[in-house]
């Protein structure tokens, strides 16, 4: 029993790290850190990655990468509409951003908007 008490997240517990969690990347933005890993995160919120892993796949629906790199592209997103950011590669705010590939950085921007990153900074600039 004690083995299951490990291995199983307890249904009391996973609220309290969706807080946690929740509140560490509202505050720190810990995805801007290119080479975060889910034993980083996890330790920050003082779980165990299986832990972690257990509440990103049962209770968001996510994978770890899922997780962070709907937030990288979030924030890339809100550069690329801010005037301030205009003359700044797609690259450089991709990498600002946390990516660390210019290929997997197309990549998510595509999966999680259905456009290029190209596309959305030519849709949302001023004409």
């Amino acid at each position: 029993a004690r083995y299951v008490d490990v291995v199983r997240l307890g249904p009391d517990r996973a609220p309290v790290l969706r807080a946690k969690l929740a509140e560490l990347m509202e505050i720190d933005k810990p995805w801007l850190e290119n080479d975060l890993t889910l034993a980083q995160l996890a330790e920050r919120i003082g779980a165990s990655s299986h832990h972690l892993s257990q509440v990103l796949n049962e209770d968001l629906g996510q994978t770890f990468f899922d997780f962070v790199n709907r937030r990288r592209v979030a924030e890339v997103r809100r550069c690329l509409a801010d005037p301030a950011y205009a003359s700044q590669t797609l690259l450089e705010v991709a990498l600002a951003a946390g990516f660390n590939s210019k290929a997997a950085f197309n990549a998510a921007f595509k999966k999680y908007t259905g456009i290029t990153p190209s596309q959305f900074r030519a849709s949302s600039s001023p004409q």
